[in-house]
Formats: structure tokens, C-alpha cells, sequence
């Protein structure tokens, strides 16, 4: 189908969502609406009014419409040993302050208030 309508995507949408709840969009279906999408966009109209106009949530058309990045969602980090704390800063609920003890020193603090 190469010129689409937004009444014939509303209702083979309307139909996808009636027919299999938990429903996906088929790619052929999700390239024909990202290319009305786009049409309808150089024209001008609102993100609200292409999702009223198809029942398709706006960001979904959105993020359908962003360009696709190529990089890899999942990059190589390196992992280093944490530097050792130093000292810390305690205020505990009812407004005690400790200033400048060790971490195990604020844990042996805090066991000690409960």
C-alpha cells in the first residue's frame, strides 16, 4: 500500500489491537505509518494530532520517527579497584552530628544508636 490514509491506518490499527491484545506491529505496518508520519510532519501537523488521527500514542510516533543509531547499545568498560575512603560525615535522625570518623567507626555509631 504506498499512499496510505490516516483512516485506513486507524483502522488496521483498531483491528491489530481488537484481534491480539498484547498485540505488536508488524515492521511492514510500522514502516508504512513511520513514512505517513513523516509526511504528515513536513506538513506540520502535531505529534497529538498524527496519534489522535491513528490511535497510536505520540510516543511511540516518536520514538519510531528518531533516527536509529548504529552504535551498540552495550560498550566495554574497564573496572578499577575503588580508592579507599577516607572519612565521613554522620548526622543521624534526631539531628546528631559526627564529623570526620572512619566508615567502620559510623557503622559501630549507628549500631550503638539503635
Amino acid at each position: 500500500m504506498q499512499n496510505c490514509d490516516a483512516r485506513e491506518l486507524r483502522r488496521r490499527v483498531a483491528r491489530l489491537k481488537r484481534d491480539r491484545p498484547g498485540f505488536r506491529f508488524s515492521a511492514a505496518l510500522r514502516a508504512e505509518i513511520t513514512a505517513w508520519v513523516a509526511e504528515q510532519r513536513e506538513r506540520g501537523v502535531w505529534w497529538c494530532d498524527l496519534a489522535r488521527a491513528i490511535g497510536v500514542p505520540a510516543e511511540t510516533l516518536k520514538r519510531w520517527a528518531a533516527p536509529r543509531s548504529t552504535a551498540s547499545a552495550m560498550l566495554p568498560v574497564e573496572v578499577i579497584d575503588a580508592p579507599p575512603m577516607g572519612t565521613v560525615t554522620l548526622v543521624s535522625p534526631s539531628g546528631l552530628r559526627v564529623e570526620g570518623v572512619a566508615i567502620a567507626d559510623a557503622i559501630a555509631i549507628l549500631q550503638g544508636l539503635a
